[in-house]
């Protein structure tokens, strides 16, 4: 059974309607590690302010011990709205920023988060920002965008960004075409030194072995954490992206030997199987247990 570590981003970000009572009652129960309401593409346009109070009303009960709870906000002055309205609640972790690209509406929804916001512990936005991935426009623009103050995660938004590429809307269950995205959100992520970057959903909900299978293999590509659509969803995205308490107790047991050793004046050894213990792997074993 695998596990979050301490001072890891969320397995698992579930987006839920925000203009439908019941999945908002059912979420908190849906063993996410986020929660993502959805002012933006699941909402009908006439019922985008019923929406918004919804989540201003979700924010405002939820219970302190939780999973954490974003909002993804509409584009534009709409999106501006949204912010404003959850940002005085106080009560929200974070905001996706749909169609995220470079220009002024970014700029105004960083400044909104700057002055809505009491700082940090770190002095930066109490409230932090994710940025969703859903064009080429915006794919092309990450070197300028992933680095703006307050962004904490990119995720890709394929089915948008497919329509943009003007490729198939519907793909096979974790077909490769769009891995060469998936890197660049990733080394964006990097090299921005950002919490994570979020796999991409699957739109095919009925099939939990495809959605494992995929989710594995976008683990191995970089990616930190998996948005779903579908409560069953949740589970698979917990156990692929969380750690196995068997690699973590390893980590604690080099990152152990590690700090022996450099006492002792060693910088280079090897650890209980015999493998060279480089830079690299204490680093990995730190980000694992959160140690520093």
């Amino acid at each position: 059974m695998s596990m979050p570590a301490p001072g890891r981003p969320p397995r698992s970000h579930l987006y839920v309607p925000a203009d439908q009572p019941r999945f908002l009652r059912a979420a908190p129960r849906s063993g996410a590690d986020a929660l993502i309401l959805d002012l933006e593409d699941a909402v009908a346009p006439v019922r985008k302010d019923e929406a918004r109070a919804a989540a201003v009303a979700f924010a405002d009960e939820r219970p302190a011990e939780g999973p954490e709870l974003w909002i993804r906000i509409n584009e534009g002055a709409r999106g501006r709205d949204d912010a404003r309205a959850l940002l005085a609640t106080g009560r929200v972790d974070g905001l996706w920023m749909p169609k995220a690209t470079a220009g002024a509406d970014l700029d105004a929804l960083v400044a909104l988060i700057a002055g809505g916001t009491d700082g940090g512990a770190d002095g930066g936005a109490a409230v932090a920002l994710g940025l969703l991935v859903e064009s080429a426009t915006g794919l092309l623009s990450l070197g300028d965008t992933a680095g703006r103050a307050g962004v904490r995660h990119l995720q890709l938004g394929e089915v948008d960004l497919r329509a943009d590429l003007r490729m198939a809307p519907d793909p096979a269950p974790g077909d490769h075409l769009l891995d060469w995205a998936r890197g660049l959100t990733v080394a964006h992520t990097a090299a921005h030194a950002l919490a994570s970057a979020v796999a991409p959903v699957s739109v095919h909900t009925s099939d939990p072995e495809a959605f494992r299978a995929s989710s594995v293999r976008l683990r191995g590509l970089g990616f930190q954490g998996r948005a779903c659509i579908h409560p069953a969803q949740v589970a698979v995205a917990n156990e692929v992206f969380g750690v196995d308490p068997t690699e973590l107790a390893d980590a604690h047991a080099l990152l152990d030997l590690f700090e022996r050793r450099l006492t002792e004046g060693s910088g280079a050894f090897r650890d209980s199987a015999g493998a060279m213990v480089d830079a690299a792997t204490v680093r990995r074993a730190r980000e694992l247990t959160g140690r520093s």
